[in-house]
């Protein structure tokens, strides 16, 4: 009887000794993911404030100087929906649209989805792409005669895009 009281009291004594290096396993692993923690405060505290929003809301190359908007398309190579808004743009009727229009891009690919379209301004600049900012593909931005943007919107059917662009659509557009 003595030498199973000590089998099981040896197991026991096992049992807390594991149970205590767990518990300091566990400390040490708190205190490395609580410093990570402050080094990520730390590095979000030295990230300089982002620019106002003068700074990326007012676009000069957007102002013009006919007192018209400026509808600028901005999409990017590896958005299918991107070539098709591209494509509808192209495709309207000079003149329709009561403003400039301009495909922004900053890929060589996306200015040529425009085609041969005079109407439509085909910009490639990647600079100028992340100054505009958008946070998806394809979105529309109206910029004012003095190139302040007015609004965003993320473009997502033809219609949508005919709409924002206030294009008068005969009764028989729904059909496609």
């Amino acid at each position: 009887m003595r030498a199973e009281l000590t089998a099981v009291q040896n197991v026991v004594n096992s049992l807390a000794v594991f149970a205590f290096l767990g518990m300091v396993i566990a400390l040490f692993a708190i205190s490395a993911l609580l410093r990570i923690v402050r080094e990520l405060q730390q590095a979000v505290l030295a990230v300089p404030a982002a620019p106002g929003p003068d700074a990326v809301r007012r676009v000069p190359r957007f102002a013009s100087a006919d007192g018209r908007p400026t509808f600028v398309l901005v999409v990017s190579e590896q958005c299918p929906s991107c070539r098709d808004r591209a494509a509808h743009l192209a495709g309207m009727p000079p003149g329709r649209v009561d403003g400039r229009l301009v495909l922004l891009s900053a890929g060589e690919a996306c200015a040529a989805w425009a085609g041969p379209a005079p109407h439509v301004e085909a910009v490639v600049d990647a600079d100028l792409l992340g100054s505009v900012a958008v946070g998806a593909t394809p979105s529309l931005v109206k910029y004012a005669p003095d190139g302040a943007e007015e609004w965003r919107r993320v473009v997502g059917s033809d219609p949508d895009l005919d709409r924002l662009l206030g294009v008068d659509l005969p009764e028989s557009s729904n059909v496609r």
